[in-house]
């Protein structure tokens, strides 16, 4: 029976199946920012950690800039409608955190930050701090994919919660708008000056890992073990 229980625990590690959000491409006011052109956008979570992926249509290797951002509700009825990087969105709606990243040395390295609002916004973490709270992957940005991971503990949900969410890509200036919103199949903005507006957010529930739904499992064996 102990070798039976190792073998269910050493084969349960591993994050619960992504979930897949696509967008349209070629919704730009200049679709020649293929790395801002938001093709789809997957989110996976394990007990600790969200992972964010964004897809795009453009070669992130190839550039030199590029930002991308979630707008992100906790569900707890707070929030603000503005972000962390004074980007130039209304995203509709409140938010109660912002996460976003970057890929700006010619596509090598990411960096990115987690905010929340409470009368103002507050970072959380950042790569550039050192901070253990937020990590990047740069594996896939010549295939157009930028990748990194918040923890769930600073979103303030856990498993079972829900999380409703809008992703942005942006340039570097403190006004630009969002040129892309996943939210939307159509034009977000008309121009670099022009404020983006947020479709319909998404909504994302946090799932058990399948470790947990593993070890829920087991527990249920152990204990018909100990009736018999």
């Amino acid at each position: 029976m102990k070798t039976m229980i190792c073998a269910i625990v050493a084969a349960s590690a591993g994050l619960a199946s992504a979930a897949v959000y696509s967008d349209a491409s070629g919704d730009l006011f200049d679709n020649s920012f293929a790395h801002l052109d938001i093709t789809s956008v997957e989110l996976t979570n394990d007990a600790d950690w969200l992972y964010i992926t964004v897809n795009t249509a453009g070669d992130l290797d190839a550039v030199n800039w590029g930002k991308y951002g979630v707008g992100i509700d906790n569900g707890s009825g707070g929030g603000d409608n503005s972000n962390a990087w004074g980007r130039n969105i209304d995203w509709g709606r409140n938010i109660t955190h912002w996460t976003a990243s970057w890929a700006d040395d010619g596509g090598t390295g990411v960096g990115g930050e987690v905010y929340e609002y409470n009368a103002g916004w507050n970072l959380l973490g950042a790569t550039w701090a050192g901070d253990s709270n937020i990590a990047g992957d740069d594996s896939m940005h010549a295939s157009g994919t930028q990748k990194w991971q918040i923890l769930l503990s600073d979103l303030g949900v856990g498993i079972g919660d829900t999380i409703y969410f809008d992703v942005i890509t942006t340039g570097g200036g403190g006004g630009d708008p969002g040129v892309d919103h996943l939210s939307r199949s159509d034009l977000a903005t008309t121009d670099w000056s022009v404020q983006s507006l947020s479709g319909d957010f998404s909504a994302y529930t946090i799932v058990p890992a399948p470790g947990a739904i593993a070890l829920m499992g087991l527990g249920g064996l152990v204990a018909t073990r100990r009736r018999r």
